[in-house]
């Protein structure tokens, strides 16, 4: 299992202490999968966010001319990194399909246990939905940054 010190030296913990951090990874599930392996599919119901602990993914979002019928990649995932955490916010649908690019470590956060940290850590459960916040973001400046970056032509 991924240490306490690992998960601290991830944006989305960022900040917790020791303590709160062993109180959260008890109620965060891990799980693997195999390289090609599909994690999440775009338009499912979800309800958890998930750390990759080991390994790296591509997010993929459905478009007509995408030769994958997953859709075409927008985006790779390293160790660190967070997904689901839309679901976590809005509460609608996967917004993009997550495969596994090689065999993938994850740890997986449920909305119920973030309700959890909620009701018993409100200071931990406030920095880690401000550590979110921070990430999404960082992924609208990015996004902003592509948009202008795409040619005139391409745009119309």
């Amino acid at each position: 299992m991924e240490t306490v010190r690992f998960l601290q030296e991830q944006p989305l913990f960022g900040g917790v202490g020791d303590a709160a951090m062993r109180a959260i990874m008890q109620l965060m599930r891990p799980q693997e999968f195999t390289a090609g392996e599909v994690i999440v599919h775009e338009g499912q119901e979800g309800d958890s966010l998930f750390v990759i602990c080991n390994g790296e993914v591509e997010v993929l979002k459905s478009c007509p001319a995408a030769v994958d019928p997953l859709g075409k990649r927008i985006a790779l995932l390293r160790v660190g990194d967070v997904f689901g955490e839309m679901e976590l916010i809005d509460m609608e649908y996967r917004s993009a399909s997550i495969r596994a690019l090689e065999p993938v470590r994850l740890l997986a956060l449920d909305n119920g246990s973030l309700f959890q940290i909620h009701e018993s850590d409100l200071p931990t459960f406030t920095l880690i939905v401000m550590n979110l916040a921070r990430e999404l973001s960082r992924r609208l400046r990015r996004l902003d940054e592509l948009a202008v970056a795409v040619p005139a032509a391409a745009a119309d």
